[in-house]
C-alpha cells in the first residue's frame, strides 16, 4: 500500500504470476500447497505473501530440481518461510 493522503491508503497493483502444477505432485512434496489446490478444478488459487521467483524455486525442487547455492544464498529466508508455510 502507498500512503496517498492523510489516513488515507491505496492498494498498489502487482502483476500476477501463474504457476501451473500437478496435483499429485503437490499432494507428494508440498501438502498444505496441494490442500489450497482441488484436483479438477482449474481456477487461480491466490498466493500471497511469496516472491514470485521463490515460488518458482519451490516448485522446481517439488519436481525434483536443486537451487542453486547463490540462489539459495540470496533467498534463504524467503525460501525457509516459503517451505515451511506450504509443508515441503
Amino acid at each position: 500500500e502507498t500512503e496517498t493522503a492523510p489516513n488515507r491508503r491505496k492498494r498498489t497493483k502487482t502483476a500476477s504470476t501463474i504457476f501451473h502444477a500437478s496435483h499429485l505432485i503437490l499432494d507428494l512434496n508440498a501438502p498444505a500447497l496441494a490442500d489450497m489446490c482441488r484436483p479438477g478444478n482449474e481456477a487461480t488459487v491466490p498466493i500471497d505473501g511469496v516472491d514470485p521467483e521463490v515460488f518458482k524455486m519451490m516448485l522446481y525442487f517439488c519436481y525434483g530440481g536443486k537451487v542453486g547455492k547463490e540462489e539459495l544464498a540470496a533467498n534463504a529466508k524467503a525460501i525457509i518461510e516459503a517451505a515451511d508455510r506450504f509443508g515441503i
